[in-house]
């Protein structure tokens, strides 16, 4: 049993168990409650009635046909009433009279005249100017059959002639009782169902922002947002915590991954200069010391290239550098590159086509968006063939507000299965032309760099006849870059 059913389950049962037990407390106090308004009812009644024969009882009229008409004729009055959705057509009481020795003078339903009802608590009491009441059952097997009887002294000239005494089966206010009852329960149910749904729901709330929070743990990736929590304070620093947690461990693994990565990368040009440096302590040909120390100097470059570009990595995906954005010309930024790497492209001798507007000004930072040209620069004339052709072409769009850069070169189509990873960190492919393969971070810098300029770039293959901005028809790899001019 999971601990959210487990918290349902208690709250639940807490729920049933208090209303149950206030249900049950408010059942018993109906009861006595409808009584004791019955109860005042009859006081004031008798009271009343009191009054109104007082006259007759001291005239000694109540034996009389005529007065018992009267009575019988009030006590038989049929009602036309609805009480609390009951339906109530009669009148439900009995009266009796005493003389002040406490014997019945005149009984409603004829049976109890003559009697010596003295030592009955409603006559007793009342003979001595006390509050007389009294709840005798006709039954003594039934409990339901006993009648309330309040009592009222009858006065006439400051003379006390006798007591009233009238009796109300409490069977007849057993429907109201009853009522009230049903009532009470099924509020309490429609309760406990409600509070059953809300303790759901919050069970379901917890279960649910929790499990936020687990998978918030599990997913590791940086673009995770953490969850918030308006109601819940505990969870969001939990949250917190985590995110915390979760930082210090990406911290860690990043410098790990990176010191691997770096230790690899570093493994074969340290190798390759040992070697040869091991080599030109011998007595050797000064052809072939030339030779060894070229490949300690080519070697040495290209631990100055990885270790330059791994910085530049960092640097990116840690976000040291802030982006300065400012008014750029892509224009002058390209040919600034191409004029740089010149003596590298002519001794490949390879053929430029630049096909680009005199002014195309941009937004961006020119540092970076530099560092980007280069990087795409380096991987076009590593994929082309000696005597081959790099092309580029800056097409803007007015209407949105958009350049689009076209950086073609030469050469072998990119293998199906590379084109989706080849802006992967550490991804690469082997130069078509030494087999050796590079660092694999230049593109990934590119992508990062133009992301973070709001832009988008991809990579095809392409086929001959298919470029129109190509003086001659050549097949190769052409990548798409594409800039908004005004991103601030």
């Amino acid at each position: 049993m999971s601990i959210f059913v487990r918290i349902w389950f208690f709250f639940s049962l807490v729920v049933v168990l208090s209303l149950g037990f206030i249900a049950y407390t408010l059942t018993q106090q109906v009861k006595p409650n409808v009584r004791q308004v019955v109860e005042d009812t009859l006081a004031e009644n008798a009271n009343i009635i009191a009054q109104l024969i007082a006259e007759d009882v001291y005239q000694h009229q109540v034996d009389t046909p005529e007065f018992d008409q009267k009575i019988q004729a009030a006590l038989s009055r049929q009602l036309n009433a609805t009480i609390w959705q009951h339906r109530k057509e009669q009148i439900n009481q009995q009266l009796y009279i005493t003389d002040p020795q406490g014997i019945v003078i005149y009984d409603s339903e004829g049976q109890a005249v003559g009697q010596d009802y003295s030592k009955w608590n409603d006559v007793y009491l009342t003979l001595r100017g006390k509050y007389g009441a009294r709840s005798t059952a006709t039954n003594p097997y039934d409990r339901n059959s006993s009648v309330m009887h309040i009592a009222a002294p009858i006065i006439y000239q400051q003379q006390l002639l006798g007591v009233v005494s009238i009796g109300k089966p409490n069977q007849s206010v057993q429907p109201y009782i009853e009522r009230a009852e049903q009532q009470l329960i099924y509020q309490a149910l429609w309760i406990a169902a409600l509070s059953l749904l809300l303790a759901s729901m919050v069970a379901y709330w917890l279960r649910h922002s929790i499990d936020r929070v687990r998978r918030y743990a599990q997913a590791l990736a940086p673009v995770n947002q953490a969850p918030f929590f308006y109601s819940a304070k505990e969870l969001n620093q939990v949250t917190q915590a985590l995110s915390e947690m979760r930082e210090k461990l990406e911290d860690r693994g990043y410098v790990e991954n990176y010191v691997n990565t770096l230790t690899h990368e570093l493994k074969s040009p340290l190798t390759a200069i040992q070697a040869s440096a091991e080599l030109l302590q011998d007595d050797l040909p000064l052809v072939d010391q030339q030779q060894f120390a070229l490949h300690i100097v080519e070697q040495s470059q290209r631990l100055q290239s990885l270790i330059e570009r791994m910085l530049l990595l960092t640097r990116l995906e840690k976000n040291q550098h802030v982006l300065e954005f400012q008014s750029v010309d892509l224009n002058h930024l390209i040919q600034q590159c191409f004029q740089q790497q010149q003596s590298v492209l002519q001794l490949k001798q390879i053929q430029i086509q630049l096909d680009l507007p005199e002014h195309s000004l941009i937004h961006a930072d020119p540092f970076w968006l530099k560092q980007a040209l280069n990087n795409l620069l380096d991987n076009a004339r590593d994929f082309c063939p000696p005597q081959g052709k790099i092309a580029v072409q800056l097409q803007q769009d007015p209407s949105h507000h958009n350049i689009t850069l076209l950086f073609f070169n030469e050469g072998d189509a990119i293998p199906e299965y590379a084109l989706n990873r080849v802006f992967e960190t550490y991804f690469s492919l082997p130069r078509p032309h030494n087999q050796q393969r590079s660092t694999g971070i230049g593109l990934s810098i590119v992508k990062q760099i133009i992301q973070q300029h709001q832009g988008q770039i991809s990579i095809q293959n392409i086929e001959a006849n298919r470029l129109d901005f190509l003086a001659t028809h050549q097949s190769g790899v052409l990548l798409t870059l594409t800039l908004h001019t005004n991103f601030i």
